[in-house]
């Protein structure tokens, strides 16, 4: 498994955060490093007035985390997944479509020779979707593929 070090606040979020930040020199004393380096200083600390208190640097004892994280996709990534989904999704409609179709020219033809049973007005138009509706059919099925 593998460790990472992770940052409480993106370096994005400090500078919104803390507002512009400078890098701050080492601190010496008597030709000598004597104290902690502090490697990033916000500029409204930086530039306090000297009446106000210095700022204090405080130590953060780091932890390491296990944690494991799914590699984050970029918006393009995203953006072609979702498109894939989306396409995905038509082509199961249209499939779904093709069955309704299909049974609707089927039913067509069965009230098309019903007989008496049916108004000549019903039987006439089921006769004609009986006719058009496998071409129809046929048609989105050439079309759909294509895509």
């Amino acid at each position: 498994m593998r460790r990472t070090r992770l940052n409480v606040v993106p370096p994005v979020s400090k500078e919104i955060a803390l507002g512009p930040v400078i890098a701050a020199e080492k601190v010496v004393k008597n030709g000598k490093a004597g104290a902690d380096k502090v490697t990033n200083l916000p500029t409204q600390m930086a530039h306090a007035p000297a009446s106000a208190p210095a700022p204090v640097a405080h130590k953060v004892k780091t932890e390491e985390v296990a944690v494991s994280v799914p590699p984050r996709e970029t918006r393009t990534q995203r953006v072609r997944r979702l498109q894939e989904e989306a396409r995905a999704l038509a082509r199961e409609q249209i499939g779904e479509f093709e069955l309704l179709l299909d049974a609707t020219a089927k039913m067509a033809l069965e009230i098309a020779d019903g007989g008496e049973v049916y108004s000549i007005g019903a039987r006439e138009i089921c006769r004609r979707l009986a006719d058009e509706l496998p071409r129809t059919l046929q048609t989105l099925h050439v079309i759909s593929r294509k895509n």
